[in-house]
């Protein structure tokens, strides 16, 4: 599958702006590293979502959402186990979310199996970090994750739907009525 075509389709199906830059940094013994930056910016309901996808370099993704205008929204966080944990735990979920609010982990939940999140993290080595956090009068939605995984680029648009989705829950639960 081609990294840039797959990126560019799936950026155009959501309205979005792409940018691809490449360029090749010394390595070790007189080598070199071929580096792809792939940037996706991709609007849903008036947000902005900016999508990293970084190749041969650190071999990571970055979402960062800024939501505007929520109030008193709570902060959340995401973590998946890594393949050992989920062996040696037995645990029935593969992610764990820590909010103070049960109905937003209910929901955010609720996102992670619409979008299949639920069936990467149980089949292959895919592990995110999710946070949202109150930063200055914005919500700010940051997730990072390895590429180091089977599947990634197919999994692009299940990542995207499930912001889509958090984006969604946070908004109709906190926006400021007008």
């Amino acid at each position: 599958m081609n990294v840039e075509l797959e990126l560019k389709r799936i950026c155009e199906k959501n309205n979005g702006e792409f940018n691809h830059k490449s360029f090749k940094v010394d390595g070790e013994i007189g080598s070199f590293v071929h580096i792809s930056k792939y940037n996706l910016k991709i609007t849903y309901r008036n947000v902005l979502m900016n999508i990293v996808y970084d190749f041969g370099n650190s071999d990571t993704a970055q979402y960062l959402i800024e939501i505007p205008n929520l109030q008193k929204p709570d902060p959340f966080e995401i973590k998946t186990f890594d393949p050992f944990t989920k062996l040696v735990l037995l645990k029935k979920h593969s992610w764990k979310i820590v909010s103070s609010s049960p109905s937003l982990k209910k929901e955010i939940e609720t996102s992670i199996i619409k979008s299949n999140l639920n069936i990467l993290f149980k089949n292959t080595a895919f592990e995110i970090s999710t946070k949202g956090t109150i930063a200055k009068k914005n919500y700010s939605i940051a997730t990072r994750l390895s590429l180091k995984y089977e599947g990634k680029i197919e999994s692009v648009e299940s990542l995207i739907s499930f912001h889509k989705l958090l984006i969604d829950s946070l908004i109709n639960r906190y926006q400021i009525k007008k």
